[in-house]
């Protein structure tokens, strides 16, 4: 998809530089359009992907494994990379995320603390 995105684009330009305006705008609409779809196609992949291994990541915490931080902080790099390139909607819900999972995580923490020193 993306091969066909670059197509698009360079037969734009070429049409740009000979003078083919109307095939100029055409190309560069389906490019635009084509781009749109792969944004789409690889947004949703990429949350699959995440859910996936939350998927595996809760389900090794219910087996004793503890990677929660390590959600949380990737929640806080995707929201200082959004915040960067000023995607505030995107910032805030991933902040957010990661607010609501440290919050879970602490909770967790604290009683599995109590737990072990009942425990004992």
């Amino acid at each position: 998809m993306l091969g066909l995105v670059i197509l698009f684009l360079l037969l734009s330009i070429i049409a740009g530089i000979l003078g083919f305006t109307v095939l100029m705008a055409t190309a560069a609409e389906i490019a635009i359009i084509l781009f749109v779809i792969f944004l789409i196609f690889f947004v949703v992949s990429l949350i699959l992907q995440i859910l996936r291994s939350m998927e595996l990541t809760i389900a090794g915490n219910l087996q004793g494994r503890h990677d929660m931080l390590r959600w949380i902080l990737v929640f806080l790099i995707i929201a200082i990379i959004a915040g960067i390139f000023s995607f505030t909607g995107l910032m805030v819900a991933a902040a957010g995320i990661a607010k609501i999972l440290f919050f879970i995580f602490l909770i967790l923490f604290v009683v599995s603390l109590i737990l072990h020193l009942m425990k004992r």
